[in-house]
């Protein structure tokens, strides 16, 4: 009898177990990582264009690497305190035919350097994805970067991940 429950038991524990190992093998990497160079879009580099919530299309450029495509970032209201900048944004990935893959909010800053091009990081939230990266949906983000303001027009380089 002691066999018997002992047995239901292991093959209970078994049986649980399964599901959650399956569940496991279709998330996703435990990283999504891309490197992005992306150039200022917002006036005089190009025209002025909002979205419905307010944020100005700021940079624009490419994402390559476990994603690729479109790299957009729309900013909302900067402060400024010291030589930081602090704003949210929206960070919008797109595929060649304007679809967005992935849709984060973020919060960042800019630090400006005395004599040096300025550094910025973002951390957010995957808050829409599509096709292959909807496992993506409530991840964490972080993105950093540099901005080469006396280029014309300013650009940059920069690291975007998810995990």
């Amino acid at each position: 009898m002691k066999k018997s429950i002992c047995l239901l038991l292991t093959l209970g524990v078994v049986a649980a177990l399964v599901p959650v190992g399956m569940a496991a093998s279709k998330k996703p990497a435990p990283l999504l990582e891309g490197i992005t160079e992306y150039a200022l879009v917002a006036p005089p580099y190009g025209p002025l264009m909002v979205d419905g919530g307010g944020r100005v299309l700021v940079w624009e450029g490419t994402i390559s690497g476990d994603i690729e495509g479109v790299i957009q970032w729309w900013i909302g209201p900067v402060t400024r305190t010291g030589s930081v900048s602090h704003y949210d944004d929206r960070c919008v990935i797109l595929d060649e035919d304007e679809n967005v893959l992935l849709e984060v909010l973020e919060s960042g800053s800019t630090t400006y350097r005395d004599g040096k091009d300025p550094i910025w990081r973002t951390n957010g939230v995957v808050t829409y994805a599509s096709g292959d990266y909807t496992d993506w949906i409530g991840r964490q983000s972080h993105a950093d970067g540099d901005a080469k303001l006396l280029e014309t027009p300013p650009c940059g380089t920069g690291t975007f991940r998810v995990n």
